[in-house]
């Protein structure tokens, strides 16, 4: 048999064999743990002295913004963080939104509404051992897998967290995870209360740096390096305006439900309105945007028939007898700095001293996986961070 021939044989049992993809790329790292701290704006860390924070951008690598999906809200943030793909794909379109085969969805922490798996389901299918603390719809199994371990959602303080993460990297090799992932509350209770600009967002910022920096030294007195990843879901800006929408719609009967979420609404009309119509009188309302989303920014089942964006800065509400203007919100443009999240990353993998301009969201999974020596997610959107890892 000639050689040419005898190549031939073996390219093509190669392929039948299934092993035609390209091989998954080496491992940069052997653990990593990523944290996400809510609501904690990209400027945040420049506020006052923050040496954690510092010392991940001096040793690691610090973006100047994280870019949110759109909407810029927990629940669609830390569901691309965790998948890799926008809010139309994965399904989480908002903190709360209806479904109109399952109904309403609201700040739920079943994984069954995610539409692709997230990362700590992809992980553990290619056998490596992982834990998930909190993180947004991590609490049980999808499509029957689970994490190792992971926990019902609870207020659980961010100081337990952080003592668990280490306990867990200091276990014996067989039970010790080979990602982690938790989700904190960091700042966004506080800036929602008093808005981004109060002394209490500077003083969660210090008390958020310190939390950090015992993770960071817990993570540099292990045995074996590890790479550790801080993002957020979000910013904050300060609210400006309110508007309720509900007045649009006074003259429909019955009355389309309308689900508000920040500066963005969601209208689900009744069977035969007529969404011209209702887009017309929608449009009356003051500083608002209506939108018809189509193709790949409309998921088929949760979409609204209409969409209201109100202008940056104002929210959506309805108003309440002795309700105040709400101080802060986020929500908003994804691209507006403001909405901005922080992205640093320290360890196993990572350049040193490189500065990412504005990574993705969903530009996480990507990223992780490429540190751990996997491929990603088939349908993933996102890219591995340009600049960030080392040779």
């Amino acid at each position: 048999m000639g050689v040419g021939r005898w190549l031939g044989v073996l390219c093509m049992a190669w392929v039948l064999g299934g092993c035609g993809a390209a091989p998954p790329p080496a491992p940069r790292a052997r653990r990593v743990v990523v944290i996400s701290l809510d609501g904690f704006r990209h400027d945040y860390p420049d506020r006052v002295a923050t040496p954690t924070f510092e010392r991940l951008a001096r040793e690691g690598a610090r973006a100047d913004r994280l870019i949110p999906p759109d909407p810029s809200l927990t629940f669609p943030g830390h569901a691309s963080l965790a998948t890799g793909v926008r809010p139309p794909r994965h399904g989480i379109l908002a903190n709360r939104f209806h479904d109109r085969v399952r109904g309403n969805y609201a700040y739920e922490d079943d994984p069954g509404w995610y539409e692709v798996p997230p990362l700590w389901i992809h992980t553990t299918r290619q056998g490596l051992r992982t834990h998930v603390y909190h993180w947004v719809g991590s609490g049980g199994a999808w499509q029957g897998t689970a994490p190792a371990v992971w926990y019902p959602f609870d207020k659980i303080p961010d100081d337990r967290k952080i003592d668990q993460i280490l306990q867990w990297l200091n276990a014996p090799e067989p039970e010790r995870p080979r990602l982690v992932m938790s989700y904190l509350a960091g700042c966004d209770h506080v800036g929602h209360e008093h808005g981004p600009d109060s002394p209490e967002v500077t003083a969660c910022i210090a008390e958020t740096d310190a939390r950090l920096g015992r993770l960071l030294a817990g993570l540099a007195a292990l045995a074996e390096p590890v790479t550790l990843l801080v993002v957020s879901d979000h910013g904050m800006t300060t609210t400006t305006g309110e508007v309720d929408p509900r007045p649009a719609f006074t003259a429909l009967s019955p009355p389309p439900q309308v689900v508000i979420q920040g500066p963005t609404a969601h209208v689900y009309l009744a069977p035969g309105q007529d969404a011209d119509a209702a887009a017309e009188q929608a449009r009356a309302l003051p500083h608002t945007r209506v939108s018809r989303p189509t193709g790949a920014e409309r998921h088929p089942a949760r979409t609204g028939d209409l969409v209201l964006h109100a202008d940056f800065g104002v929210i959506y509400r309805v108003p309440k007898p002795g309700q105040s203007t709400l101080p802060g919100h986020h929500g908003g443009d994804p691209l507006h700095p403001d909405m901005g999240a922080v992205f640093f990353a320290w360890g196993a993998g990572v350049e040193a001293g490189a500065t990412p301009e504005q990574p993705r969201a969903i530009d996480l999974v990507p990223t992780v996986c490429a540190l751990l020596g996997i491929a990603p997610p088939e349908g993933v959107e996102g890219v591995v961070v340009p600049g960030l890892l080392g040779r």
